[in-house]
């Protein structure tokens, strides 16, 4: 006899391990930034100024690991912050597996239609803005 798996129990795992997770990455990048005055080479008043043009953009997603070990704040954040928007991703993984399990089409195709309309949000849109 097969085991059942718990999904709910799952998805409970999944979104507190991700926002906790996150909240290191966070809490961790914003004590480095202000023991180290800064990061990325930018001091903390610069990065703070509103005027200078340092936003997200300025920050290569191929840089992350060797910020991290490089103990660069910027990098924790941005990679708490990675972590906090895959969370919910996972979740809708999750939940078409789930559907999947079920037999459920309909909610299956949903669940496709709402992770496709996620990515295009994250990675197509914003090359246009």
């Amino acid at each position: 006899m097969q085991k059942e798996i718990d999904l709910d129990l799952i998805t409970s795992y999944v979104l507190r391990t991700g926002v906790l997770l996150s909240l290191f990455f966070i809490a961790f990048g914003t004590v480095l930034l202000f023991v180290r005055n800064g990061g990325m080479n930018h001091t903390l008043s610069y990065l703070s100024n509103f005027s200078n043009s340092f936003d997200s953009h300025s920050i290569p997603l191929g840089g992350i690991p060797a910020g991290l070990a490089a103990l660069d704040g910027i990098y924790y954040i941005t990679t708490g912050l990675w972590v906090l928007i895959f969370t919910p991703i996972s979740v809708v993984f999750i939940a078409i597996i789930d559907f999947l399990k079920e037999k459920n089409r309909l909610y299956v195709a949903m669940s496709i239609i709402v992770l496709f309309n996620l990515f295009f949000a994250m990675l197509v849109i914003p090359r246009f803005a």
